[in-house]
Formats: C-alpha cells, structure tokens, sequence
C-alpha cells in the first residue's frame, strides 16, 4: 500500500501568502499615491498662493497710479478735462491687455475695470455726486476670492 500525503495545506499556505503579498503592494501602492497627490496638491496650493499675491500687488499698483490720475483730472481747468479723461479711459482699456495669473486675479481685474468706467461716466457728468470706490470694489473681490479660493476643486 502507497501511503498518501497530503499536500493540500501547504498549497494553502502559499496561497495565503500569496494574497497577503499582494494586499501589501497594493496598500504600498496606494499610500505611495496618496503621499504624491499630497504633495502636488501642496505645491500647486502654494504656486497658486504666489501667483494671487503678485496679482494682488499688481492690481494695488494699477489701482494706486488711477487714483492719482483721477485726482489730476479732478484739478484739471475744464478745457482740459477732456483730454484728460480720455487719458484715464485709455488706462482703464490698458487694464484689459494685463494677463491675470489665477483666476481670482481675472475676477478682481474685470471687476475694477468696471469700477474704473463707472469713474469715468461719473467725471463726464458735471456736477455727479456720487462717487464709486474702485478700492472697496478691488478689496471686496479679493477678500471674496481668498475666502473661497480652493473650493471649487473637487476630488
């Protein structure tokens, strides 16, 4: 008589190991994956916070040399006021050929632009009283886009 043996647990055995190998790459794999997403996501938030603030400055510079402008018109003896809100419709349209780096940079662009022909009609208008705030209008979108900036990214 042959004797069996039986080699049934063993084969087992290698199975089980076989399986608990690949759990393990694949938990390596995906924490790998999720330790690069970080990462990227990390850089990407810091680029784009860069890229805000110098839009932010440049839009500060833009805003800081109107005002000036629309003081110097407001002095202006009324034959040269004309040429001298041309002056200020042609830095208002100046506005629109600067490249915005973030899309919140684009908003506040569009934004002040706006605020600055709203000035413009305003000056045209002899005697207007009203006065529009380009700075509250540049300040409020910025403040709106830092409070949401991320948010519209869905993962």
């Amino acid at each position: 008589m042959t004797t069996r043996h039986d080699d049934s647990s063993g084969g087992g055995t290698n199975g089980r190991k076989a399986a608990i190998a690949v759990v393990v790459v694949a938990f390596l794999a995906s924490a790998t994956t999720a330790m690069l997403a970080f990462t990227a996501s990390h850089s990407a938030r810091e680029a784009d916070a860069q890229k805000f603030a110098a839009d932010t400055a440049d839009l500060r510079g833009v805003l800081s040399e109107w005002q000036a402008q629309v003081d110097a018109v407001v002095h202006t003896v009324a034959a040269d006021r004309p040429a001298a809100l041309d002056a200020l419709v042609r830095r208002g349209e100046a506005l629109a050929s600067w490249k915005p780096r973030t899309p919140c940079g684009q908003e506040a662009r569009d934004n002040l632009r706006k605020a600055m022909e709203v000035r413009v009609l305003l000056l045209r208008e002899v005697g207007s009283r009203r006065e529009p705030d380009e700075a509250g209008v540049l300040a409020t979108t910025l403040r709106e886009c830092e409070a949401n900036r991320g948010r519209d990214v869905t993962i």
